[in-house]
């Protein structure tokens, strides 16, 4: 077997200058403690496609800075651990690049290969975000490669030789001055966005294939046939070539056909298929052989799971998502797949499984892959270890029509990089807004994502701007949790909630940390997320199909995860997380829709007076049920301002309203209090906070767009008492449309 030699000697081209010395940091993984050049990711890089003659070129490489404008420099100016950025302590280096600035790194490499019936390919796993590769002085990037996210390889047969070569990469990372995806990465970190990870992030490897070689395949899996689907995709010279797909399960042949046309898909048989499941991380293995006419036989492994995932409505009419024909409730937290070490880059696949398993010992059977595209063995562990992944693209900024072609052209590829891992079961393409177009674009998007692979479910834009396309419509609120009502032809999803803040001492990045609400202690950090579980649970009989916990891990100044940035400390047991969450899986299985009386109508519905005042109240109180609120002005709901009315022509704006701030009382009688809930029929921009009695019943973040109905916190129909009531109301607005109109209904179950 021909295999490509490296000399230890030519690990640079000159001698090491220094022993490789982690910078110092504020905080350290134990695997990252772990690291070296000798031991910096050697796992073979992409689990989907194996073949056995490949070389991994991580290590140690030389690096410079430049200008933009400088040609390959002729001094370098130290050594950089390959595959970490350079901002990164891991890295060797820890710097700070600057958009005005070009970073270069080299090494050698000692190859033996024919070039007259092999092929070289050179393998990057992502580097961020332009890259020009040359070798031996000769660019093989005929176009500069663009994307921080995405892997991408080079054939450098022609340019290489046998023995020593030369190999240069030349990169330009603009961050957030640039029209690219960055996810969360920042030039100026500070709330959730987090330092920048510039240069070569992933694995960087060589691999030496026939003249025509499997590039890749596509897997289509059918539970309800028994059938899996390959299509092959070959690369070099097909005429009269011949390709065959074999399909294993522990070892033992279950099917094989060849290949009949390289256009279509081969469909083998899977009696009595073993499904995968978080529970059940069934795999079956691939052997996929190609032989060209002039070429040696090309021999790669690959995998796939029998597993099928749709939402179709329940036994009461509801949409529930369904995992191999069984209602499944998805519960799981944003992981962002940060580490204070390596940044994007994890510091080792320990640590990636590490945190895997934690999510799973706490009883989550999903996570939100958070605007990150994840080494492949990620994926590979997910599919291993059993855990569902949503699956983020990378947002970006900038003009939305400018970037539109390159974040389409990154959606495409992301797409196809991921299409064989079972884990994957929902797409994301926008995240809040960012970087997201108008309606028309948007639902283009959303529409042709679904298209192009249907064997997965499509997230309505996650949280804000949704337009009507997508299996979800997909909520964000912090800090409790909330739903939009069960719709006709959507899921009801909610894709971020929680964000509880709690400071372990000896395990922060930074002095000044948060969350979206702050506990002092251990105690009262776990009795607030158990009371949100509580009300997850009622949402998710009521209908919600799945909830995304904000989050995995603390990051750089936030403090909102489950576990510490450094995975030191987890805030509370995996095991007593667990418990809890177990009620939101016993809740999703029977559905109990709500059926709510009106006891306040809206002002849309027929008109209300409240009592008003737009600076602040001058005692605490003001809430109160005997507070004195006859100095207040009166006015009709709703309240709002000239932008509100322009946006929203349906909304009836009777009382203006121009400032920042509004409190409003009034109140009400009821002679019937044999209420399960209390439900407000609101439409508030932005954050809202209501009062039952002088008992905050609900606190509500961002802002709507329509009324909608929104179900008060849980155990809040004990603040309703028969006869009289006060219900108060305050209001903040940030900028832009203002307006509050808002009812009460009492609700029961069915």
């Amino acid at each position: 077997m021909q295999r490509i030699l490296l000399s230890a000697a030519l690990l640079t081209g000159l001698a090491l200058k220094a022993a490789y010395e982690k910078p110092a940091n504020p905080l350290m993984t134990e695997w990252g403690a772990a690291v070296t050049p000798e031991n910096a990711w050697r796992e073979y890089p992409r689990p989907h496609l194996v073949r056995d003659k490949w070389l991994n070129l991580n290590g140690l490489w030389e690096y410079a800075i430049t200008t933009r404008e400088a040609g390959c420099p002729q001094k370098w100016d130290g050594e950089i651990l390959v595959p970490f950025a350079i901002e990164t302590p891991l890295s060797g280096v820890k710097r700070l690049t600057e958009p005005d600035e070009q970073l270069w790194y080299r090494r050698s490499f000692q190859a033996a290969f024919q070039p007259e019936s092999e092929r070289l390919l050179l393998h990057f796993g992502a580097v961020d975000f332009r890259a020009q590769v040359f070798v031996n002085g000769i660019e093989v990037t005929d176009v500069p490669h663009e994307s921080g996210n995405l892997p991408f390889t080079v054939d450098i047969t022609e340019a290489a030789r046998p023995g020593d070569n030369e190999l240069v990469v030349s990169v330009w990372d603009p961050t957030g001055n640039g029209y690219q995806s960055i996810g969360k990465q920042s030039l100026k970190p500070e709330g959730c966005f987090y330092t920048r990870s510039s240069g070569i992030w992933q694995t960087v490897w060589l691999e030496t294939v026939p003249s025509t070689y499997i590039a890749g395949y596509r897997v289509v899996t059918d539970i309800d046939r028994q059938t899996v689907a390959v299509t092959l995709l070959p690369a070099g010279d097909l005429m009269k070539a011949k390709a065959e797909v074999t399909v294993l399960k522990d070892g033992k042949k279950v099917a094989s056909a060849k290949v009949t046309a390289w256009d279509k898909p081969v469909v083998l048989p899977v009696p009595k298929a073993r499904l995968w499941s978080p529970e059940t991380p069934e795999l079956y293995d691939l052997t996929l052989t190609l032989k060209g006419q002039n070429s040696a036989q090309d021999v790669a492994k690959g995998y796939f799971g029998m597993r099928k995932i749709e939402w179709r409505k329940d036994e009461k009419g509801v949409p529930r998502f369904y995992l191999n024909n069984r209602k499944t409730f998805m519960y799981g937290t944003l992981d962002q797949g940060w580490w204070p070490d390596g940044f994007l880059t994890p510091p080792s696949d320990d640590a990636m499984r590490f945190d895997i398993q934690f999510l799973k010992d706490c009883g989550f059977n999903m996570m939100r892959k958070h605007i990150k595209i994840e080494p492949l063995r990620y994926y590979y562990l997910c599919d291993t270890m059993g855990i569902l992944l949503w699956q983020d693209m990378p947002s970006g900024f900038g003009d939305v029509e400018n970037r539109y072609q390159l974040y389409r052209q990154e959606l495409k590829e992301m797409l196809d990089l991921l299409q064989t891992f079972p884990s994957i079961v929902m797409w994301v393409p926008y995240n809040e807004g960012w970087g997201q177009p108008q309606a028309p674009k948007t639902n283009q998007v959303q529409t042709w994502v679904k298209q192009y692979d249907p064997t997965r479910l499509v997230n309505g834009p996650s949280g804000w701007n949704d337009y009507g396309v997508g299996d979800t419509r997909d909520k964000h609120n912090y800090p409790e949790p909330q739903m939009f009502p069960v719709m006709e032809n959507r899921v009801s999803v909610l894709g971020e909630f929680g964000g509880i803040g709690f400071m372990v001492k000896g395990h922060l990045w930074q002095a000044r940390s948060w969350g979206y609400v702050t506990d002092a202690n251990v105690e009262e950090y776990f009795s607030r997320y158990e009371s949100q579980v509580r009300s997850l649970a009622r949402m998710a009989f009521m209908g919600l199909a799945a909830a995304v916990y904000t989050q995995t891990t603390d990051v750089e100044g936030e403090t909102n995860g489950l576990l510490t940035y450094d995975r030191k400390v987890a805030k509370c047991p995996a095991e007593k997380f667990a418990a809890v969450h177990q009620q939101v899986y016993e809740a999703a299985k029977v559905t109990r829709l709500p059926v709510p009386t009106v006891i306040l109508p809206t002002g849309q519905q027929g008109g209300a007076t409240w009592r008003y005042v737009v600076n602040a109240p001058t005692t605490e109180n003001w809430m109160a049920p005997d507070f004195d609120d006859t100095a207040w002005k009166e006015g009709q709901a709703g309240f709002g301002n000239a932008v509100i009315a322009d946006d929203n022509s349906h909304v009836q704006i009777r009382t203006p309203w121009e400032g920042k701030d509004i409190w409003l009382r009034r109140t009400f009688t009821v002679a019937e209090t044999a209420f399960e809930d209390l439900q407000l029929n609101i439409f508030h921009d932005e954050g809202a906070e209501v009062y039952l009695n002088g008992v905050k019943i609900a606190s509500l973040r961002g802002y709507l767009t329509s009324y909608e109905a929104v179900m008060a916190d849980i155990g809040a129909v004990k603040a309703l008492k028969p006869g009289l009531n006060t219900l108060a109301v305050h209001v903040h607005n940030k900028k832009g449309g203002a307006y509050i109109d808002l009812g009460l209904s009492g609700v029961n179950y069915k």
